[in-house]
C-alpha cells in the first residue's frame, strides 16, 4: 500500500529507518548527498518567497526578464541559497517559451547575445539550467554556444534531461564546464503522495549511488511537502548540499555516468519519468523503493 498524506511523521519513521537500515549495508560508501533545484521562478511573487523559505541548502533556477525574476534571486541569496539561470530553450511541442528564449532560429552571436542577457539579468547566478529545451538540448551546434559562454562565465550547468537524445551534459564536459544531470522530478503530478513518492526514489538513488539531483517547482503541494520532509534528513543520514556544493565534493567523472535511454520525457517537456536506481551488488535497489513507499 502506497503511503498516504494521512500517514504524516508515521510514514517517514518507517522511512528512516529503512534507509538507516540500508545504511548499515552500505557503510563503505561516502556520505548520501542530495541536490533539490526549484525550478520556474520569477512569475510569481508570493510562491517564489514560499519556495525561498523553505529550510537548507537549495538551488533556485530563475527564469529571466519576468517581474520578480531579480527581486526573489537577491531574497534567495541574502537567504543563503543558490541562484541559478532558467535558461529557456526551444521545444518539440511548441510550447511557449517567454522571454530570453534560446532557439535554432538564432544565429551563433544572436544565441550568445540573448542568454548572456538572461544571465546578467538574475543577481548571483553561479550556474543555469535549460527550462523545457527538448529541442535546442538535441542540437551539438547550439549546445556548444552555450557551453561556451557557461564557460566564459566561470558557471556550470545542470541538465534538466526533459529528452533521452540530449547532448548539453556531452557538450559541457567536453569544454569543461562543471555539469550536473537530473536524477528525478519532483512534482509530474501535484499530488502529496506522488511527491512523496518522487521524493523516497531521490532519497534512494542518493543512498545507491552516492548523490541525486531532484527538480521540483514552486508549487504549493510541493513546498508544503518539501516544508515538512527537508528537516528530516539529518535524520536519515543524508545530506543536502547546492549544486555547486556537490560538483565540489564528488569527482566530475562520477556524476556524468551514462543514464538510461527514456522515451517520451519530451512529450511533456521533462514530464517523464524517473530514472531507475542504479544496481546494486548487495541488495535490488527497486526493493528499497518498494519498502519506502509502504507503511
Amino acid at each position: 500500500m502506497g503511503t498516504s498524506p494521512e500517514a504524516g511523521i508515521t510514514g517517514w519513521l518507517c522511512s528512516i529507518l529503512l534507509i538507516l537500515s540500508f545504511n548499515v549495508q552500505a557503510a563503505d560508501k561516502p556520505e548520501p548527498l542530495l541536490v533539490i533545484v526549484i525550478d520556474d521562478l520569477g512569475d510569481n511573487q508570493a510562491k517564489g518567497i514560499a519556495a525561498i523559505n523553505l529550510p537548507g541548502a537549495l538551488t533556485y533556477a530563475f527564469l529571466p526578464h519576468t517581474p520578480f525574476s531579480s527581486s526573489l534571486a537577491k531574497r534567495a541569496y541574502k537567504s543563503g541559497k543558490e541562484v541559478i539561470l532558467h535558461a529557456p530553450m526551444e521545444n518539440k511541442a511548441g510550447l511557449r517559451l517567454g522571454p530570453g528564449a534560446l532557439t535554432q532560429s538564432l544565429t551563433t552571436a544572436e544565441l550568445a547575445q540573448v542568454l548572456n542577457g538572461g544571465l546578467d539579468a538574475i543577481p548571483n547566478v553561479v550556474g543555469m539550467n535549460n527550462h523545457m529545451g527538448s529541442l535546442l538540448t538535441e542540437d551539438r551546434q547550439k549546445m556548444q554556444t552555450v557551453m561556451r559562454v557557461a564557460r566564459n562565465r566561470g558557471l556550470f550547468f545542470l541538465d534538466s534531461m526533459t529528452t533521452p537524445a540530449t547532448v548539453a551534459w556531452k557538450v559541457a564536459a567536453e569544454q569543461g564546464v562543471p555539469v550536473l544531470m537530473r536524477d528525478v522530478f519532483l512534482d509530474n503530478k501535484r499530488e502529496r503522495e506522488y511527491i512523496h513518492q518522487q521524493f523516497v526514489q531521490a532519497l534512494a538513488l542518493a543512498v545507491t549511488k552516492g548523490q541525486a539531483v531532484a527538480i521540483g517547482h514552486p508549487y504549493p503541494e510541493t513546498v508544503a511537502y518539501l516544508a515538512e520532509a527537508l528537516p528530516q534528513l539529518a535524520k536519515l543520514g543524508i545530506k543536502l548540499v547546492t549544486a555547486s556544493e556537490l560538483l565540489e565534493l564528488r569527482p566530475q567523472r562520477s556524476l556524468i555516468q551514462k543514464k538510461p535511454s527514456l522515451k517520451g520525457c519530451d512529450r511533456h517537456e521533462g514530464h517523464c519519468p524517473s530514472y531507475p536506481l542504479a544496481s546494486s551488488s548487495k541488495q535490488n535497489p527497486g526493493t528499497i523503493t518498494d519498502q519506502l513507499n509502504t507503511d
